[in-house]
């Protein structure tokens, strides 16, 4: 055996145990390559709100509310939707508008980069699925946002906090967070915030 092959040998069965398990890895820690979202296995642990809760009492709490973003008229349009359609698929109307404030601030012109629209901030592919023809209507996204947190709702019953778990879904995606049975920090922030804005109104 000449002195290369061995030298090309001796590196190889260094680098194999050198780099077993790779036990001492940590991410890098510049901005370039920041290290990959550390979900969380808890949710917030801010009390639920009762996500049946229906009562006509609301109305008049949520329209006030509104009208700290949306004049009058606009505010009592968007109130009327929210709880209409709340009543239909049995969801707090509480619940729908503290979510829509976090996404729009009741704006039913809003538009995101990635092209999320009006109130509930409905993607096209969810206006689609959810039969929704204009996401900008005022009556139209009540109805789709109200739709799919209930079907969130839904399908997260079965868990512990599965309010916290649907509002998580509604930004993270429902796959996302039934795979991890929790949610990234910024997204805990959002939750934490729509819930706060809940027991405010």
């Amino acid at each position: 055996m000449n002195t290369t092959a061995a030298a090309i040998i001796l590196i190889f069965v260094i680098s194999i145990f050198s780099s077993a398990g790779n036990k001492s890895y940590r991410y890098p820690t510049t901005t370039e390559n920041p290290p990959p979202q550390i979900y969380q296995t808890t949710v917030s642990s801010i009390e639920t709100p009762d996500p049946n809760y229906l009562t006509e009492d609301v109305r008049p709490s949520i329209t006030r509310y509104i009208q700290k973003y949306r004049d009058a008229d606009l505010a009592q349009q968007i109130a009327d939707s929210i709880v209409r359609y709340s009543q239909t698929y049995n969801v707090n109307p509480k619940l729908v508008a503290a979510l829509i404030a976090r996404e729009s601030k009741f704006n039913p012109r809003a538009l995101s980069s990635s092209g999320a629209m009006g109130l509930g901030q409905l993607l096209p592919s969810t206006c689609r699925g959810l039969g929704v023809s204009d996401g900008f209507d005022i009556d139209e996204n009540a109805k789709g946002t109200v739709r799919y947190l209930k079907g969130l709702l839904d399908r997260f019953k079965k868990y512990e906090k599965p309010v916290q778990l649907a509002l998580g879904a509604y930004l993270e995606g429902p796959n996302s967070v039934e795979r991890q049975l929790g949610y990234s920090d910024s997204t805990r922030a959002y939750v934490d915030d729509i819930i706060s804005i809940y027991n405010k109104m």
